[in-house]
């Protein structure tokens, strides 16, 4: 098996390569950090049997990168993995032809299952993340959130500090930070006095 691997990050590049030796021991796994150089590396390289993929790269949008992609190889199995949990970009790339998305805060567990879903050609959405039906969304008028951006929210309501959040959930206060951005921007909010109050007038938090 032939996988290719593209992230801007040399670090993740490095611990996800053991994970797709799980995957398949004799496995050649390439890389590339960009957009260019993951269509340089195909087009030297192919025929490649897995391309996983991350959407925040240099040179690209999010969704231009993997549309230009599948189009030149429409044949190719595609998964992302990526930071980014915008349930709305999530379904438009599993319906262009993304075989998966797995978040970048998956467990191990859950990446080598999703991995192994994929390769053995089944499409991977991942079960934490709620993807809504558009209309259903669109009746109930309300944003969704992932479980990680619920537990978020009443704490952020609180007014506590980044590093407060972190350590009450036991996670990073990096990984605040990004949940942080993705809640803001499901809210249509720049600071946090926006966020809590959109969420109140949505329903997602009591008054």
């Amino acid at each position: 098996m032939k996988i290719l691997h593209a992230d801007d990050h040399s670090m993740f590049r490095e611990g996800l390569r053991f994970f797709l030796k799980l995957l398949d021991p004799q496995a050649i796994v390439l890389e590339a950090s960009n957009i260019q150089g993951t269509l340089d590396k195909l087009a030297l390289e192919w025929p490649v049997d897995l391309l996983v993929l991350d959407l925040q790269m240099p040179g690209t949008s999010e969704l231009d990168g993997f549309l230009a992609i599948h189009r030149r190889y429409p044949g190719l199995p595609i998964v992302i993995v990526s930071g980014l949990s915008d349930p709305r970009t999530i379904r438009t790339l599993l319906d262009s032809g993304a075989r998966g998305y797995i978040p970048k805060l998956a467990s191990s567990e859950q990446l080598m299952d999703a991995l192994r879903r994929v390769v053995r050609g089944e499409v991977y959405r991942p079960d934490a993340l709620f993807i809504p039906d558009p209309q259903v969304e669109s009746s109930v008028g309300r944003t969704p959130l992932t479980p990680r951006q619920s537990q978020i929210l009443p704490l952020l309501a609180e007014g506590l500090p980044n590093k407060r959040i972190a350590d009450t959930l036991g996670v990073t206060e990096g990984t605040v930070k990004q949940h942080m951005k993705e809640l803001f921007r499901r809210l249509n909010a720049s600071n946090r006095t926006q966020a809590v109050k959109e969420a109140r007038r949505l329903g997602l938090l009591r008054s």
